[in-house]
């Protein structure tokens, strides 16, 4: 398992301040919010927005770059969402995306998903990272 890079900081960091924009309107869920970049490039970001509606690693505000995220690293504030609930599992999504390295803020600390997703991701062959908490940001969220 590879360290969290500068680069790696930049956009976990970008994907936590996008989780803010779900403050309020995704309870009883948890606010999260997604970066996907490839070689210093931006593909896409992602917040869950409403209670019920999508999750962030899989809003697609550019869905044609979503689409070419092969080989991509999806930087997520949460561990993704392994059960089936209002929408699907997040793990599928980003499998179909061709996502082959997660790098995330926090593993979900829920009895029913702690550790699911990312592991999921993992026996998939996904490299998956859970950044070290003391260089984050503070949460207000």
């Amino acid at each position: 398992m590879a360290i969290c890079t500068d680069t790696d900081k930049l956009h976990l960091e970008r994907a936590i301040e996008l989780a803010a924009r779900g403050a309020g309107t995704v309870r009883p869920n948890p606010v999260v919010g997604a970066v996907v970049a490839r070689d210093g490039e931006v593909l896409g970001r992602g917040v869950a927005q409403e209670y019920g509606g999508a999750h962030a690693e899989s809003t697609r505000s550019r869905p044609a770059a979503w689409l070419t995220s092969i080989q991509a690293t999806l930087y997520v504030s949460l561990e993704p969402c392994c059960h089936e609930g209002k929408t699907p599992p997040a793990p599928e999504a980003i499998l179909q995306a061709g996502i082959r390295r997660v790098v995330v803020a926090s593993d979900d600390p829920t009895e029913k998903a702690s550790g699911r997703g990312l592991g999921i991701l993992r026996d998939e062959g996904v490299e998956v990272i859970v950044a070290d908490a003391s260089w984050l940001p503070p949460r207000d969220c």
